[in-house]
């Protein structure tokens, strides 16, 4: 080859624009932090957009669970990581909207260290109560909790959790003093409650509709605005008469803040992808996971940032603070 035709082809070379890494992600192994242990809704939903993501990108995705301090330990070490689309939070709302509504200490900021992705879905609980206590509806609870104030007890996964702001909601709108008894999990709260060892709970509806559909507890009304195909019959409990008392949490997708937008798009664009399958949907909707694609991050931001400012007006009241 002549020296000219090699410099032409040099020059050729140096003409063409290199691939940036936008358009080249993902080029390794993508990991999806869960921040809470390997069970329930989350992680159905972390195992599945793995699993459709790294097929349609023919790239590993990988989730790792790092559960601890309700969530924020894993939504920490996101926020400390790399802005570059290869480590991003997959999480239930409550490390962004719930935990920080109680607590001072915080070692990240929920509204500057990150960048919203998408919504994936959205569950709601139900309020659970005990065989043994027998009532059989809303109304016969509270006027029991009437009779006997300070004698009814409520269990949770823990301080700040969903089923803890469930309970204390409801004595705010229902007038009633009832007892907190916060359990390390989901699993050991619905076990008391079934137990009779507390007198009820604002547990998942998947957990606990099996028990309603065996006797073992009575499903008395839901904490979403919808009726529920997993309790049929049970109404929501805003149409029993307690408007507010709602509590719903979303399944958001977010990055480090300084993640470049074309990479944010890009896992926007597989996201939305993943949830438009309905091999998908099916297996979240029998889990009772409600699918909810919300991909507009203005939007995203705005719904977290209302989430902890109603939370954090209940705790004030209720006297809600976190030990940590």
């Amino acid at each position: 080859m002549s020296k000219r035709a090699l410099w032409l082809i040099l020059l050729v070379l140096c003409c063409v624009p290199p691939a940036n890494a936008e358009d080249a992600y993902p080029t390794r192994p993508v990991k999806l932090v869960a921040p809470f242990p390997a069970a329930g809704p989350l992680d159905l939903i972390a195992r599945l957009v793995a699993a459709k993501l790294g097929e349609a990108w023919n790239s590993p995705v990988v989730v790792e669970n790092v559960p601890g301090a309700t969530g924020s330990i894993g939504a920490n070490t996101v926020a400390r990581a790399s802005a570059d689309g290869y480590t991003l939070l997959i999480t239930v709302d409550i490390p962004l909207a719930m935990y920080p509504a109680i607590t001072r200490s915080l070692p990240y900021d929920p509204d500057k260290d990150f960048k919203p992705i998408a919504n994936l879905a959205r569950t709601d609980n139900a309020l659970f109560v005990s065989s043994s206590l027998g009532v059989t509806t809303v109304g016969e609870l509270i006027a029991l909790a009437k009779k006997n104030p300070g004698k009814l007890t409520f269990s949770s996964a823990g301080i700040g959790s969903p089923a803890h702001f469930g309970g204390e909601l409801f004595k705010t709108i229902a007038g009633v003093e009832m007892i907190h008894v916060p359990y390390k999990g989901a699993a050991p709260a619905m076990a008391a409650t079934l137990s009779g060892e507390v007198s009820l709970m604002f547990g998942p509806i998947a957990q606990g509709a099996p028990f309603a559909k065996s006797g073992k507890l009575r499903a008395l009304g839901l904490t979403g605005t919808r009726p529920s195909p997993l309790l049929p019959g049970v109404e929501p409990l805003v149409n029993q008469g307690f408007p507010g008392l709602v509590v719903s949490n979303t399944y958001p997708v977010m990055a480090p803040a300084a993640t470049p937008d074309a990479i944010a798009a890009k896992i926007r664009a597989g996201l939305e992808n993943v949830l438009a399958q309905d091999d998908v949907r099916t297996r979240l909707e029998k889990a009772g996971i409600e699918p909810q694609w919300a991909g507009d991050p203005r939007q995203i931001a705005a719904g977290l940032a209302a989430e902890r400012k109603r939370w954090r007006e209940l705790a004030q009241r209720a006297g809600i603070q976190s030990p940590n």
